[in-house]
């Protein structure tokens, strides 16, 4: 089997843009009891899309993607932005944990076979040059799979939005992405952005699945300010903080099951795409 050479670790600054593009800075343990639990729904699935080996996963966050991939037998290399996540990642890991953020990855051309960026590209400021770098570390014959939240996607979205509504919180203003960086959430733009990258698109669809969450680790992700339901709790004022968690108490102890769990239907686009073989790297 290849062995990669070891990179240097590089700095990196996590973008603040809609969608949970925020600066994630010291969440790692809220998150993974919370939104990481979310994003690992479509794990098992991009990682059937991959061939066996070696795998690159590119915006780890704490590491569950890829370790399922270790239990699986594959050898890894994750990556990300956030010097907490990478922390965590690393404790759940056997593999090497790099600090670094796209567009611009430490690694050579054309290198990695296999790539998984869950929830990745509607993380970052610049979308299509963060395309451009993944074709570039993904050596020809190589596979890419990723995910994005689609528009509408999210049925836990709607009921955060009434709690907030009934407990009066004044909802920042969006953050948007320039209109020549954005593009249709939805597999059909994640296939745009994967042929602007010269990406040869495999399989695109939706993912549907039920996120399984307790209201106490949900309300913890939000309490941390994670993804932009995190931050508009963040904004507010002590009171009117105390009056969302007193209202998700209340809708959430009326949805939970008999174990106490909160389940939300939940949809993703995903996109598989490879690098052509008789591409010059």
């Amino acid at each position: 089997m290849r062995r990669r050479s070891r990179v240097s670790l590089v700095p990196a600054v996590a973008v603040r843009f809609t969608g949970g593009m925020r600066d994630w800075t010291a969440t790692a343990e809220a998150y993974d009891r919370s939104f990481a639990t979310l994003c690992d729904g479509v794990s098992a699935r991009l990682l059937a899309d991959l061939p066996d080996g070696e795998l690159l996963d590119v915006g780890c966050g704490t590491g569950r993607l890829a370790a399922r991939a270790e239990h699986a037998g594959r050898t890894v290399m994750a990556l990300d932005a956030d010097e907490s996540m990478v922390e965590a990642a690393r404790r759940r890991l056997r593999g090497q944990v790099l600090r670094a953020a796209l567009p611009d990855l430490p690694l050579p051309d054309a290198g990695e076979g296999a790539i998984a960026a869950n929830f990745v590209i509607n993380h970052v400021g610049r979308p299509r040059a963060a395309l451009a770098e993944l074709r570039r570390v993904l050596r020809p014959g190589g596979r890419l799979a990723m995910t994005i939240w689609p528009a509408g996607g999210a049925s836990w979205s709607a009921l955060l939005g009434e709690v907030f509504e009934e407990a009066g919180a004044v909802l920042p203003p969006p953050e948007r992405l320039p209109a020549d960086e954005d593009f249709d959430r939805s597999a059909d733009g994640l296939t745009g952005l994967a042929r602007e990258a010269r990406l040869e698109v495999v399989e695109a669809r939706d993912l549907h699945w039920d996120w399984r969450i307790r209201p106490e680790d949900l309300w913890a992700g939000l309490e941390a300010g994670i993804a932009t339901p995190g931050a508009v709790v963040c904004a507010q004022t002590p009171q009117v903080r105390a009056r969302i968690r007193e209202v998700l108490a209340a809708r959430t102890g009326d949805l939970a099951d008999s174990g106490g769990i909160l389940s939300f239907p939940v949809r993703a686009a995903c996109a598989l795409a490879a690098r052509p073989l008789d591409e010059e790297a």
